[in-house]
């Protein structure tokens, strides 16, 4: 349950500049709604959290394409995928009626069911008592132990730049992996090598790794700023330094 509740909530689509208090009721009505399924088993439980899921996604469609854009209610796409995810939830609730229109063995010794707090209770407290819980198994403390399962680990100093020294040596080891490096000549010191005139086989692959690694790390950095776009070929001159 604490990894259904998990998935659950990973998928609300929660607006960072709304009250506290919006989003725990939120995350707490995505609750009643759960608990309203009546899941019997791990499989009713996870057909209850994809049908919720797509309950929310198709509302966050339909306020996209009817809020966010000018004039209101201009953006097709939102709609047809609101209406998508809205067919997905009809599907999920029929897969559990169908699934519950059949009888259930129930297996000697199965604890009894989860019971939530009613809606009027404080969705706040509700949610700050499950992130507790969710926090803890992320830990390592069981659900209803106070000590961790096992001594958490100190690293000193040393043991930190031992390991950051092996993760940057498997790093160096796997950019050149494949490249003949002891045959090549004129890599500087910070892995970098000046285009000459007439580069050696072994220099020439070295260098379109090198290019093609930086190439890589600008397209991640621009993905970071929120720019999907593939980097700008520059062209490539006798004393140019690759990094």
């Amino acid at each position: 349950m604490t990894e259904a509740i998990r998935t659950l909530m990973r998928a609300l689509p929660l607006d960072p500049n709304e009250p506290q208090g919006w989003q725990d009721r939120r995350m707490h009505s995505a609750l009643l709604g759960l608990s309203a399924l009546h899941p019997r088993d791990e499989i009713e439980v996870m057909l209850g959290v994809q049908a919720l899921s797509a309950y929310h996604a198709a509302a966050a469609c339909w306020r996209l394409g009817m809020n966010l854009r000018r004039p209101n209610g201009d953006s097709i796409r939102h709609f047809t995928a609101a209406a998508s995810a809205a067919r997905t939830f009809d599907t999920m609730l029929r897969a559990i009626e169908r699934r519950q229109a059949k009888p259930l063995a129930i297996p000697l010794g199965r604890p009894t069911p989860r019971v939530w707090t009613a809606a009027d209770d404080n969705p706040t407290e509700v949610m700050r008592d499950l992130e507790d819980r969710c926090l803890a198994a992320e830990n390592g403390y069981t659900q209803d132990a106070t000590d961790p399962a096992e001594p958490p680990i100190t690293w000193t100093d040393e043991a930190l730049a031992e390991a950051n020294a092996f993760l940057e040596r498997e790093r160096i080891a796997k950019e050149n992996e494949g490249l003949d490096i002891a045959n090549t000549e004129g890599i500087l010191p910070g892995g970098g090598m000046i285009v000459m005139d007439d580069p050696t086989p072994e220099q020439t692959a070295y260098m379109a790794r090198r290019v093609g690694l930086q190439y890589r790390r600008e397209y991640e950095a621009n993905r970071l700023k929120g720019i999907d776009k593939l980097p700008k070929i520059r062209p490539i001159r006798t004393g140019d330094l690759i990094p």
